[in-house]
């Protein structure tokens, strides 16, 4: 019944608490799917829409660098066709030195002009090679003829120069003209682009900057160079398109790498985006979703944990109360649960449980007294066929002149007849009833003649109370169905023993005994309440034994050693009972 409810327990917390938690994980389940559907297609088009946005900035920057660098390379055709350099490239053979320097500054003037028109700093400085002669406003500029006369430089080439004892790097490219000897070439300074990929970067959290596999990459004057070079670990190993878009993790960060070729340096445009910078709000705004399904969780499991607390519980206590009351602990009481609405099921239930428990008392008292009325009327009463053949053992003897024989059963039958004659006392102790139980003994041995009997108690139990006539039915059980119906000699043994506050008295006997299933049958019978066919003696010492010392006081019956019948009267110690309940 302990196990039933138990899983009544289980069953309930499953049907109420376990089935509200379910719920709510079935109401938050499909809300988080579609949040995380709905979150991942705005990631999706957010990032489409990045790339868009910055393909089209990346396209809108390189076609401005295009038109800066397209207007530098018509440079050269303007300049040779001018007439200052005509004039001097035609007279510089026949005219005197002061002439050509009057020229020379003439042709710096117009150099000058010239680069002005542009909005990037460049240098435009010619070149004479028949005369390795250069004309430039810059007098840094050195004659490199080799660099001249390669095909390569033809092209525009990233180079650094020693300029007023710093180096400064530039694109730089040579220009063929109309004229015989005569090459211009074109420079513009790092400084051009920096300036753009800092207007390009307006301070966000973006990356731009030139790169070109094997080159010094060009960045913006606050460039983060770690990243940018850890990018550039990256694109070492990747094959670039003419335009498109890489995604990049590094160190647990994911970037947007969006990149452009310039047709006229050959080197690529990039920008990195840091994801995280894009998608901030949305990630913001989705780490706010589910903290704030945590937090619902959480209420939602200490609203179930409150119900569970105030509702189910007392339910299951009251449960558990009702089948404890079913198994017979009529005791069983509820403890109040403080400001509850259960406290008045709660008190209700222990009030009918008391009144049960002091019906069922005064009910089973009143059947025990009964029971003891019947059994003193039964032991005020004298057995008719007892004493008839003790006192026609009397006269047999008398007759035979054995004198001894009949004042032996004279003195034992009136020591009987005045123990159990006497009304006044319920209690008495182990050494009076045994003194009864020899007196017995020994009258039923003058009689029958064919059995003996063995007494071991222990001294300690001698002194011990128990109940009058509790043992001398066992007796008397096992003398007239084991040894007065035998013809052979037997043996009857009564023996004690107490171990840890119970103590037992063992009755066993040589007689017939009784098969298993009528052992069973009679230890069932004297623990369901009495009725006419049964017989009050057995019954009323088990109960008797039970009410008085209860735990697991009483009588059982076995198969005794000595191949007969066997009892044990059992009672526990009043103190240690009390102590164990305690």
């Amino acid at each position: 019944m302990r196990k039933w409810g138990k899983v009544t327990g289980m069953k309930l917390r499953m049907n109420t608490f376990g089935k509200v938690i379910a719920l709510v994980f079935f109401l938050l389940i499909p809300i988080i799917l579609l949040y995380g559907y709905s979150y991942q297609v705005s990631v999706n088009v957010v990032r489409e829409t990045v790339e868009d946005t910055n393909r089209n900035r990346l396209s809108f920057f390189m076609s401005q660098m295009e038109m800066m660098i397209d207007q530098l390379t018509k440079f050269p055709v303007t300049v040779s066709r001018d007439y200052n350099i005509k004039q001097y490239f035609d007279s510089r053979n026949s005219d005197e030195s002061r002439t050509l320097l009057q020229k020379q500054l003439r042709i710096a003037d117009t150099l000058n002009i010239q680069t002005a028109t542009s909005g990037w700093n460049n240098q435009l400085i010619l070149y004479l090679l028949d005369s390795k002669e250069i004309l430039s406003p810059d007098y840094s500029v050195r004659y490199e003829e080799n660099y001249l006369l390669n095909p390569g430089s033809r092209k525009w080439l990233h180079r650094s120069s020693l300029v007023y004892g710093m180096y400064q790097s530039y694109f730089a490219k040579v220009h063929e003209t109309d004229l015989t000897n005569l090459l211009v070439e074109v420079r513009f300074t790092d400084d051009n682009i920096k300036n753009m990929l800092s207007t390009l970067k307006q301070g966000g959290q973006r990356e731009p900057f030139l790169y070109r596999t094997g080159m010094e990459p060009i960045v913006n004057y606050s460039a983060n160079r770690i990243l940018v070079n850890r990018i550039i670990e990256q694109l070492d190993h990747s094959q670039l398109a003419y335009n498109g878009s890489l995604n990049i993790s590094l160190d647990k960060q994911k970037y947007i790498v969006n990149y452009i070729r310039s047709e006229s340096l050959d080197w690529y445009l990039i920008d990195i985006v840091p994801l995280e910078s894009i998608f901030f709000p949305i990630t913001t705004s989705r780490n706010l979703f589910y903290t704030s399904v945590g937090l619902l969780m959480v209420l939602s499991i200490l609203a179930t944990l409150l119900l569970y607390r105030n509702v189910q519980k007392p339910i299951q206590l009251l449960l558990r109360g009702v089948q404890r009351i079913k198994q017979g602990q009529y005791s069983s009481r509820l403890r109040k649960q403080p400001n509850n609405e259960f406290d008045f099921l709660f008190v209700s239930f222990n009030e009918m449980a008391e009144q049960i428990q002091e019906l069922i008392e005064k009910v089973y008292k009143e059947t025990l007294q009964s029971r003891e009325a019947t059994l003193k009327h039964l032991q005020s009463q004298i057995n008719p066929h007892f004493l008839y053949n003790c006192l026609f053992y009397i006269k047999s003897m008398a007759k035979l002149g054995d004198q001894e024989a009949v004042v032996a059963m004279a003195l034992n039958l009136g020591e009987y007849y005045r123990y159990t004659t006497r009304l006044e006392k319920t209690m008495t102790t182990v050494r009076e009833e045994l003194k009864l139980i020899e007196n017995y003994l020994k009258i039923q041995m003058l009689r029958i003649q064919r059995f003996h009997y063995e007494i071991e108690i222990p001294e300690a139990m001698m002194g011990m109370e128990i109940p009058r006539l509790i043992i001398q039915p066992l007796v008397e059980n096992a003398v007239i169905h084991g040894m007065e119906n035998s013809l052979e000699y037997g043996m009857l043994r009564i023996h004690g023993e107490s171990r840890n506050g119970v103590h037992t008295i063992i009755v066993d006997d040589t007689g017939p005994g009784l098969a298993p299933e009528g052992l069973k049958e009679l230890q069932r019978r004297i623990t369901i309440p009495l009725n006419e066919e049964m017989g009050c003696g057995l019954w009323n010492i088990h109960q008797r034994l039970l009410h008085m010392y209860g735990g697991t006081s009483g009588l059982s019956f076995s198969q005794s050693p000595l191949t007969g019948f066997r009892v044990e009267l059992r009672w526990e110690d009043i103190k240690s009972s009390a102590e164990g309940g305690a």
